[in-house]
């Protein structure tokens, strides 16, 4: 009985346990192609560019704001000007470059704020060093005939991630991008970006599960330990009725008599 009770709990208590899904749209995304010049912006604003993508390359847009779709290119966030690329209705293999340079300037490569050698120096580029290239950008030319091209590129200084720029001069390897030849049909309408923002203030399945098991299961225990006494009450009464019947029968021997 008590085995019955127990399982009747479980099941009254558990059926919440199923709807922990969060109740939010999932967040549409879209790939767009760079089929012509198109820079990658820090902020939604045409000041804000940090370099130019590679063409035939894609990036991944997850928003929009005003002129600017928000977007993602490799592990960077950022915007992208909505006329500057073209949405497209499938998920390419090989969305972004895999591309790396290499410093071969003993002396170490500084790593600047701004691709111009007056902007904050970030750190040093280690010598012989390769370093992924997220694109280019033009800039000052340091000396005559040398070049106003600079890679922007990410490094670690001091322990820190550090995203910058490098003069290409004192780099090689790069010979350029290869071309990407995906293509799928373009989206011509606006696109439709769902909410970020779930419904369940931002809880993760996993931290909503957790939280249920975390009340259901103290309940449980509760409600066993209240219900298991009195079973046990009622087994011990039935031992004394039975110790008092037995002080009650006696047997008698011919030979006392």
């Amino acid at each position: 009985m008590k085995k019955l009770v127990f399982l009747l709990l479980i099941a009254f208590l558990t059926p919440s346990l199923p709807s922990i899904s969060v109740k939010a749209e999932e967040t549409l995304t879209y790939y767009a192609k760079v089929l012509n010049q198109a820079n990658f912006y820090s902020s939604a604003s045409e000041s804000s560019s940090l370099f130019t993508l590679p063409n035939t390359y894609f990036v991944l847009l997850i928003g929009q704001e005003g002129d600017f779709y928000r977007a993602k290119y490799l592990d960077l966030y950022g915007y992208v000007k909505k006329d500057e690329v073209t949405p497209m209705d499938g998920v390419p293999t090989s969305p972004y470059p895999n591309e790396v340079f290499r410093n071969f300037n003993d002396n170490g490569l500084n790593l600047q704020s701004q691709p111009t050698n007056s902007s904050a120096t970030l750190g040093k580029l280690d010598f012989l060093e390769e370093y992924t290239l997220y694109g280019t950008t033009t800039g000052q030319e340091l000396f005559p005939n040398s070049t106003n091209i600079w890679y922007y590129c990410n490094a670690t200084i001091d322990g820190v991630s550090t995203f910058g720029y490098a003069f290409s001069y004192y780099c090689d390897i790069f010979d350029g991008f290869t071309e990407n030849t995906e293509y799928f049909p373009e989206i011509t309408g606006e696109l439709q970006f769902s909410s970020q923002t779930p419904e369940n203030g931002g809880l993760s399945d996993t931290v909503i599960a957790i939280i249920i098991l975390a009340v259901s299961l103290p309940c449980l225990v509760i409600l066993y330990l209240l219900l298991s006494p009195s079973k046990k009450l009622k087994t011990s009464r039935r031992r004394i009725f039975s110790r008092k019947g037995h002080k009650d029968y006696y047997e008698f021997n011919e030979d006392d008599l």
